[in-house]
């Protein structure tokens, strides 16, 4: 099975009949029955909201989770980062906040997405082993953000053999890369339960910048055309694959992911797909 979702449900005016800026999940949940969180990776949401957005969605609706920044040693400005016993809370009300998505089994995984300043290295591959102690049963996906973890072969059979013996998902990343400021596109699955794609877009000027405009990027027919044979090679190899569009600073998350549901011969949940004439 293939699920397709976008980062966040807000900002898809697409899917909008009205075109509204902001639309809310119910409607998000009438095109795609998998998102991404994001917000839980500058605040962990309370129990209340998770709940809430539960009564929104269908029983077969997906959550992606997103690790909060301190729990992926991400440096953010004004932000502290947190050690010892000021983290392991963290990881505690995480676990009660997404644990209703646990107990009706729509907890696709937790993300944790890690900073280009997580490079490979002893200490880092502690931490990874740390995580799974701490969340020993829990379906996690990490993604990479700094070559050294693939920076030649033997290196990268390391890291996949090392994120299989810790039963995490490999994400395999569509980023620029060129200028060794990203991580290269490595389509391997290291858990058989699940096979993960996340999709920045191709925009190499910006991306070099370095400014939330790296983002835009709209995936044209051909290049949606060779992701459908790899998302399709990757589910061949797991119990399931997911993707997420994360290209959206021009909004072209959302025409280009139902794009992809269409070359998967994928009907939307409620009736999107007709809007498609951009290609």
């Amino acid at each position: 099975m293939i699920k397709v979702g976008l980062t966040t449900w807000t900002d898809h005016p697409f899917l909008s009949s009205g075109k509204k800026q902001k639309i809310t999940l119910s409607e998000y949940a009438r095109d795609f029955s998998l998102v991404e969180i994001d917000s839980s990776f500058y605040r962990i949401p309370p129990q209340s909201w998770v709940t809430k957005w539960q009564t929104q969605v269908s029983a077969d609706f997906q959550f992606i989770v997103k690790a909060n920044y301190a729990m992926t040693k991400t440096p953010l400005p004004h932000a502290p980062q947190l050690e010892g016993a000021a983290l392991a809370k963290l990881f505690t009300e995480l676990e009660q906040a997404v644990s209703p998505l646990v107990a009706a089994n729509q907890l696709q995984s937790l993300l944790f997405q890690f900073p280009p300043s997580f490079t490979c290295n002893v200490t880092n591959v502690q931490y990874l082993q740390a995580i799974r102690k701490r969340l020993p049963q829990w379906p996690i996906a990490v993604e990479f953000r700094h070559a050294s973890w693939f920076a030649n072969s033997e290196l990268t059979h390391d890291t996949l053999s090392f994120l299989a013996g810790l039963n995490y998902s490999n994400v395999v990343v569509d980023e620029p890369h060129a200028h060794n400021n990203g991580v290269p596109l490595v389509p391997i699955v290291t858990n058989p339960k699940l096979a993960f794609v996340r999709l920045h877009g191709r925009n190499e000027v910006a991306w070099a910048a370095g400014t939330r405009e790296r983002y835009r990027y709209r995936y044209q027919p051909a290049e949606l055309a060779q992701l459908t044979t790899l998302v399709q090679r990757l589910e061949q190899q797991a119990r399931q694959a997911v993707v997420i569009f994360n290209n959206n600073a021009g909004k072209d998350a959302a025409p280009n992911a139902l794009e992809l549901k269409r070359k998967l011969h994928q009907e939307p949940n409620g009736g999107s797909l007709e809007q498609l004439n951009l290609f």
